[in-house]
């Protein structure tokens, strides 16, 4: 699945399965190990990361959020 978003101002495409979490992408294809993987449900907070979009920025956990969420951001 093809999902283009903005990471940290610059415009990217990717191709990944749309099983495929933020935090793991960010780690693993990207090598932005900043974010960190804690509980990997939710909870702690440890891969908090900031999305903006229409309605603002928020503060999101990444190892809870899909690539496929992210199209068009």
């Amino acid at each position: 699945m093809l999902v283009r978003f903005s990471l940290n101002g610059e415009t990217v495409e990717v191709d990944a399965p749309p099983t495929v979490t933020l935090l793991d992408w960010l780690r693993e294809e990207r090598g932005l190990t900043g974010t960190k993987e804690g509980c990997n449900e939710g909870d702690c907070g440890a891969c908090t990361v900031m999305v903006t979009d229409e309605r603002g920025a928020r503060a999101l956990n990444a190892c809870i959020l899909f690539l496929p969420q992210l199209h068009g951001r």
